[in-house]
């Protein structure tokens, strides 16, 4: 089991297309530099305990297809605008968080 805050040296794997930390003991922000991983088709940060604000970057994951970040219960603040860039996103999961507001179109 992993612990402690995500590696912001992750997002230099450039051709990444899948990241599961989920089932993990992570602590702290989610990397804003994950958004600069532009080939990463999945991202699962899942059931652990991350707080802070999503970053609007990741808005940038053109070729994101799946999302998952439910079960963090310390994620806060609005789903980022920038989630609407994400036209090839076909599974999105952010429950259980504290999220407010509404998802972008």
């Amino acid at each position: 089991m992993l612990s402690g805050s995500i590696p912001r040296s992750l997002s230099y794997l450039t051709n990444l297309t899948t990241l599961d930390l989920s089932r993990n003991l992570l602590t702290g922000l989610i990397p804003p530099e994950f958004g600069n991983s532009l080939k990463l088709q999945g991202l699962y940060l899942g059931k652990n305990l991350l707080s802070g604000t999503i970053p609007e970057r990741l808005g940038r994951l053109s070729s994101l297809v799946k999302l998952n970040f439910t079960s963090n219960k310390n994620l806060s603040g609005p789903v980022p605008t920038s989630f609407g860039n994400l036209k090839g996103l076909t599974h999105l999961d952010l429950s259980s968080n504290e999220l407010s507001g509404e998802l972008p179109s």
